[in-house]
Formats: structure tokens, C-alpha cells, sequence
């Protein structure tokens, strides 16, 4: 594991983060077969969880409210919202919400 993050670190170094990006997109594919159908929606959940801190760290309240404005007409354009249980997933006003003291 060392030579890849080696080789990971020079490349972070020395390519532009939209190379970087597209690197990524265009390996993806590959990974993606590699890991069964019954386990693709397990892995997308375990690698939100552990690493969605990672990619929203340094961002404010205020970026955070504009991400997700942003990315919201995506997620309804792929998701079948008709089909998701919200009551399931949020059975209590307040439960897992951020609050603004947070912050």
C-alpha cells in the first residue's frame, strides 16, 4: 500500500483538481465492476459514511445550504422519489439534524 500512496500524493501534487476529478470518473468504471451487484449500494452507503466529513469539511453553513440547493434537482432527476420512505428515514423532527450552534 505504500507505492500507491506514493504515486497517490504526486499526483495530487502535480495534477489540477478537475484532472484529478477526471481521473477518478474514468477509473471508476473498472472498480465498479469488480464489486457484486448486491453489494454496490452497501459500498456507496459505507463510503458516504465514512467519508462525506472529508469532502464537506472546511465548507460553512452557508455552502453547505447552496451545495444542496445545487445538488438536489440532480438527486430527483436520479432518484425515484415516489418510492422513498422519508417517515423511515427521518422519524423524528430534529433526530440527526444539524442544528445552526453546530456550526
Amino acid at each position: 500500500m505504500r507505492w500507491t500512496r506514493w504515486l497517490n500524493c504526486i499526483l495530487v501534487r502535480r495534477l489540477p483538481p478537475q484532472e484529478l476529478v477526471n481521473l477518478t470518473v474514468e477509473v471508476w468504471p473498472q472498480m465498479w465492476k469488480r464489486i457484486p451487484r448486491e453489494q454496490r449500494v452497501d459500498f456507496l452507503i459505507n463510503v458516504a459514511e465514512k467519508h462525506h466529513g472529508t469532502f464537506l469539511e472546511d465548507l460553512s453553513r452557508e455552502e453547505r445550504t447552496s451545495l444542496m440547493n445545487s445538488l438536489l434537482p440532480l438527486i430527483v432527476r436520479e432518484f425515484p422519489l415516489a418510492n422513498l420512505d422519508f417517515l423511515t428515514a427521518y422519524p423524528s423532527p430534529g433526530e440527526g439534524y444539524q442544528t445552526e450552534a453546530s456550526d
